[in-house]
């Protein structure tokens, strides 16, 4: 079998390489291409715009479309894999290793016959330990008092200092219950809070004896003192946290996105903080990354905001390319179907 393996800076086509001999053997066939940016800069870019407008909007190189005439497979990480180099490809897998799959034409592979996977599951891990760290720190100004302390202020009285309390009985919201949020509910469990959940695609003896309820959006927001949101961004929940979501909130409640920016209404988010309308939130993730220096959320007290970090972990990158690959290795031994194949 013959595979192509598309690496970037994150993880490079010698990477996915020896993963793919370490699964499927010495006897496998592989050529790397590694997609190269001028800079760190430019890669980030491409990768938010990728991430934004599809395939089509990246600089894949351009020796791929050549490279992927004889493929079997092709491995990509955050490489744009476009229309014209599937078209052209002899593909009959596509793995991205990746949760989605916004960098690879899956019109254009669904129309040529070639399945798409994606890695589900991958990062799971570090970013459900992230929102946690998140959640802490937000409600105990963790990071707030830290930039203090190294300017030299002693500062002991913050925005939510009326109103700070323990984490010990309070209710999470979560919003989205798939892997992630499984597994940060399964992580506060020993807090003793009490847990709620809004996801349509979820039925309720899905979650039977688990200790989360199912609830509506509406009742989420208004009983939950802490929100975090762990949906994937489509066009039905593009905005899900809006103006409504945020008028049902109570001015305690604590917003964490660790998920997708374009998750929530990013100029409803800012009135609400502006109008303390919400006790403040905790980002990861951005409409814009980097975000803009002149953004009205760096200027704010009652936020605490981290430039995208929740699933780059060692441990995550380098189990990716195996999760996806052993699937994949399963699909093709068993002839079998699998909940990671998009198409």
């Amino acid at each position: 079998m013959k595979f192509l393996v598309v690496g970037d800076p994150m993880l490079t086509a010698d990477t996915l390489a020896k993963a793919v001999h370490d699964v499927f053997g010495d006897e496998a066939i592989v050529k790397g291409v590694d997609w190269k940016p001028e800079s760190e800069e430019e890669f980030w870019f491409l990768r938010s715009q990728v991430e934004k407008f599809g395939p089509s909007a990246g600089k894949p190189p351009a020796e791929l479309i050549e490279a992927g005439k004889d493929a079997d497979v092709i491995i990509t990480h955050h490489t744009p894999l476009n229309k014209e180099l599937i078209e052209q490809s002899s593909a009959s897998y596509i793995g991205v290793c990746r949760a989605g799959t916004e960098n690879a034409d899956v019109n254009a592979a669904t129309a040529k016959g070639a399945k798409v996977m994606k890695t589900m599951g991958r990062n799971a891990e570090a970013v459900s330990d992230f929102t946690i760290a998140l959640l802490l720190a937000e409600l105990r100004n963790v990071a707030r008092g830290h930039a203090a302390l190294m300017q030299g202020d002693w500062k002991k009285k913050y925005a939510n200092s009326g109103f700070m309390g323990d984490v010990r009985e309070k209710t999470i919201g979560l919003v989205g219950l798939g892997y992630i949020g499984r597994l940060v509910a399964h992580k506060l469990a020993n807090f003793n809070v009490r847990v709620l959940a809004y996801d349509p695609y979820i039925k309720a003896e899905a979650v039977q004896g688990s200790g989360v309820q199912l609830v509506s959006l509406e009742e989420l927001c208004r009983q939950s003192d802490f929100i975090s949101i762990h949906a994937r961004l489509s066009k039905d929940t593009a905005g899900l946290i809006g103006k409504e979501a945020f008028s049902w909130m109570k001015p305690t409640a604590y917003l964490i996105n660790t998920a997708r920016a374009g998750l929530i209404d990013e100029k409803a988010l800012i009135k609400a903080l502006e109008t303390k309308q919400i006790g403040g939130a905790a980002l990861d993730v951005f409409w814009t990354e980097p975000i803009e220096k002149e953004h009205p959320l760096l200027t704010m007290d009652n936020v605490t905001l981290t430039p995208h970090l929740a699933g780059a972990t060692n441990d995550t990158f380098a189990q990716t390319p195996y999760l996806l690959l052993r699937e994949l290795k399963r699909v093709l031994d068993s002839k079998d179907t699998s909940s990671w194949i998009v198409n």
